[in-house]
């Protein structure tokens, strides 16, 4: 199924007129592999409800910070539409004001320490890879989101 019939089914499953829906386009958690399964599927469970990522790849890549009320059709590892999934809320948090409460929301850690440790190593692969520098206080967005259609 495309993106565009899974779209449209989501429409008609949920009653939804196409004029008056909003659709901010197609999210994937992880491009390919293994990781990214885990994390649709922790997704999928309702184990996942957030997204962190560094405020300075948004900008060095010339993104918009996604707000409240997007919604977005998630796709797997071979581009199959999974979802779709609704911010509920997105904030810029110093990494190092992080609390637990919103660090649990990503689905895979046990303790603050060890969810910290996890974004560390990616958000200093972010900034090798983007050019930035990777700080205690960089700011993280933080996007918390709800699955609100699955087939």
């Amino acid at each position: 199924m495309t993106t565009l019939e899974f779209w449209k089914q989501y429409l008609k499953d949920t009653n939804q007129n196409e004029e008056n829906a909003l659709y901010s386009g197609e999210l994937v958690f992880e491009d390919s592999g293994f990781a990214g399964q885990t994390q649709l599927s922790l997704v999928l469970s309702g184990a996942k409800t957030a997204v962190f990522t560094p405020l300075d790849e948004i900008e060095i890549n010339l993104e918009q910070v996604p707000v409240s009320g997007e919604v977005y059709v998630v796709l797997d590892s071979n581009d199959e539409p999974r979802c779709v999934i609704e911010l509920t809320d997105v904030n810029v948090v110093p990494f190092n004001e992080i609390p637990w409460d919103l660090a649990q929301r990503d689905g895979e850690n046990e303790n603050l320490s060890e969810w910290q440790d996890k974004m560390r190593e990616y958000i200093e692969d972010e900034a090798d890879l983007c050019g930035f520098e990777a700080r205690e206080d960089s700011k993280i967005v933080c996007e918390i989101f709800r699955v609100i259609y699955k087939k």
